[in-house]
């Protein structure tokens, strides 16, 4: 027996190179000479690795024949059906699950479930488990970013119990798909039996292509999400015009057109609109519900006493919450995982209290951004209706620039971000109570990255503030995704000249947008035919004058050969100045313009000063040197300090 043995060769199951092993450890596993691991070893007369183990030149062999599947172009439903395919295929395993993790919104979906028993695709559909380790393996896995194997017999929750009898699964390979270090999804592999002899071999196959796959994943996610955000945009621009338009002098149908556009630029099963006139003792429920499945559309409007709804019409502030915890809710026929409630208050005293519902998920930052821009249009339209029933022509008018006056005025920073080690000032007078001007400071959500950017739409009054309030929700969405300032700023050409390209009166804009990078202290700077703007040197005591370059947005399709990307170095002590014409081109009586010398002068002579002080005081010097001309152009200003 002893001879025998001798004659045997051990093999090591992950790199598949017969060796001596160094020693023994616990259980039978070995440390392996050529992959470096402890591992298990087993003895074979013939050297039969397993069907799947691959070494390593096989490995690499491997991966190149499968790179095409990773093009970034593939859409996200045809990447991860091929992708399950081929592993289908490599490993010879029939039930194989792919799911996406979003943490912003505490959810893990099933987005894809391969298997040749079609009847299991048509049962398993798809289902969202929140992300809690209540669940169990499967949250665990992707919370440690680690690899497993487990029995379904082992997990308590009952999600496991469903799958199990749903499938015939009896236990799971979970491996997490990281990007970064971040769990983006994971693939799981279902098996028939508890035997976890097969799953050292499908592991192994699955880490050589798991982390190409996590790139074009992450890839196909994002350009699934611009394609929403773009669709959102497109929804707003175009109710916009309609809303401005139209129904005017229907109020209930114009009800309906904002609930109906609200519904789809959230993807709402349900939105609901409860009206609430400051002298009446009952409230109006307009509801407009959404078959998503079979796009079917159903409304609905009834009278109900005010007082069953007062504890909806308290709200003072928008909110998300799950319709559960407010009984009102599902006696108004709102039921789903999330409601998020918008309370409006019109001139007049009415409150409106906006209610949207989602069936099986949660409200994602980018529609929340999409939603607040759309009810800000959505109260100029009522306000207007009731104007257009009331006010004389004149009146009417007045009222609406009023109106839009105050909308506009919360569009701007209320107050400056919390970015440790800055200083902020901005400052804005529109020359006709609307103004196309545009600042802003947009910190992001890790605290990690700050954009301050300065803008001027061409035009003045309410299109230009229109236009100002939508390119303001596109940035907003847009740095979330996007890296760089000129891609963002490419991307806003686009929106307008799309937009506008037909219009009466063409819209363009011109923009300075400016990224800090707060960990790396690096500073990216794009324009958009806007001009130069101010940079103080503390150390050298001077002013320099930066020329950003770039066209204006909203001329051309493609200004691809426009592009401009410059660094800033920016240190402690340094301050900046952004500006519009409207500050340079302010005349006096004498038709003499203020001009780029007197503004260097005002900001040289304040520079001891925080940078809301400095615009405040470069203002007043504006003003004593106008006096009593009329002003002709919004005037705006920016400032940032490094501390």
């Amino acid at each position: 027996m002893m001879n025998e043995e001798s004659d045997f060769e051990r093999i090591c199951l992950l790199c598949a190179e017969p060796r001596v092993p160094s020693g023994l450890t616990q259980r039978g596993r070995f440390f392996c000479q050529t992959c470096q691991r402890e591992w298990i070893l087993e003895k074979r007369k013939i050297p039969r690795v397993g069907k799947n183990v691959l070494n390593s030149e096989e490995k690499t062999e491997f991966l190149l024949e499968n790179l095409s599947l990773f093009n970034s172009s593939l859409g996200l439903e045809d990447l991860m059906f091929r992708f399950s395919e081929l592993i289908a295929d490599r490993l010879k395993k029939d039930k194989i699950a792919i799911f996406i993790t979003n943490l912003e919104l505490g959810e893990i979906k099933l987005a894809h479930y391969y298997s040749k028993q079609k009847y299991l695709q048509r049962a398993i559909k798809r289902f969202t488990l929140d992300y809690d380790l209540s669940y169990g393996i499967l949250v665990e896995a992707m919370a440690n970013r680690e690899p497993c194997f487990y029995k379904f017999s082992d997990q308590t929750h009952p999600f496991y119990s469903f799958y199990s009898k749903l499938t015939g699964t009896k236990s799971q390979l979970v491996l997490p798909i990281l990007y970064a270090n971040i769990a983006v999804g994971m693939i799981t592999i279902d098996y028939d039996e508890e035997d976890p002899t097969e799953y050292i071999e499908d592991e192994e196959i699955l880490k050589i292509i798991v982390g190409q796959f996590a790139v074009s994943l992450r890839n196909s996610l994002l350009f699934s999400k611009s394609k929403n955000q773009s669709k959102h945009f497109r929804s707003l621009h175009t109710a916009a015009l309609t809303l401005s338009q139209l129904y005017l002098n229907n109020h209930n149908e114009m009800i309906r057109m904002i609930l109906l556009t609200l519904s789809g630029i959230v993807d709402s099963s349900i939105s609901c609109l409860i009206e609430f006139p400051i002298d009446s003792a009952k409230v109006k429920v307009f509801k407009v519900y959404r078959d998503l499945d079979n796009y079917e559309l159903k409304t609905h409007t009834e009278s109900i006493e005010s007082k069953e709804l007062n504890s909806i019409l308290q709200t003072k502030e928008i909110m998300t919450i799950d319709p559960i915890k407010i009984p009102i809710l599902e006696t108004l026929g709102i039921v789903g995982k999330e409601s998020m409630i918008v309370p409006v208050k019109l001139e007049n005293g009415t409150i409106c209290i906006f209610i949207l519902a989602k069936q099986d998920s949660r409200f994602p930052n980018e529609e929340i951004e999409a939603l607040n821009a759309f009810v800000s249009l959505a109260r100029i339209t009522m306000e207007n209706s009731n104007l257009y029933q009331n006010l004389s022509n004149k009146e009417r008018l007045e009222k609406e620039i009023e109106i839009a006056k105050e909308i506009q005025s919360n569009l701007l920073p209320r107050n400056t971000p919390e970015a440790e080690g800055f200083s902020f000032g901005g400052f804005m007078v529109p020359a006709r109570g609307i103004g196309g001007d545009y600042y802003d400071f947009i910190l992001s959500p890790n605290r990690n990255e700050l954009f301050v950017c300065i803008g001027d739409v061409s035009g003045k009054g309410v299109a230009a503030g229109l236009v100002m309030a939508t390119v303001r929700t596109i940035l907003h969405s847009l740095v979330r995704v996007k890296d760089s300032p000129w891609e963002i700023l490419n991307d806003i050409n686009n929106y307008l000249y799309s937009s506008y390209k037909e219009a009466i009166t063409p819209r363009f804009m011109s923009m300075i947008l400016i990224r800090w990078n707060l960990v790396t202290d690096e500073v990216d700077v794009s324009g958009a035919g806007h001009g130069n703007f101010y940079h103080y040197h503390v150390n050298q005591k001077s002013l320099q004058s930066i020329e950003t370059g770039g066209v204006i947005l909203g001329i051309s399709p493609d200004i691809s050969k426009f592009k401009n990307e410059s660094k800033l170095q920016f240190h402690a002590g340094d301050t900046i100045l952004l500006f519009t014409d409207g500050v340079t081109e302010a005349l006096n009586a004498s038709e003499k313009q203020y001009g780029e010398p007197s503004l260097e002068k005002s900001f040289l002579s304040n520079i001891e000063l925080e940078p809301k002080k400095i615009l405040e005081n470069i203002y007043l010097d504006l003003k004593e040197f106008v006096k009593e001309q009329e002003q002709h152009d919004d005037i705006t200003m920016v400032a940032v300090r490094k501390i």
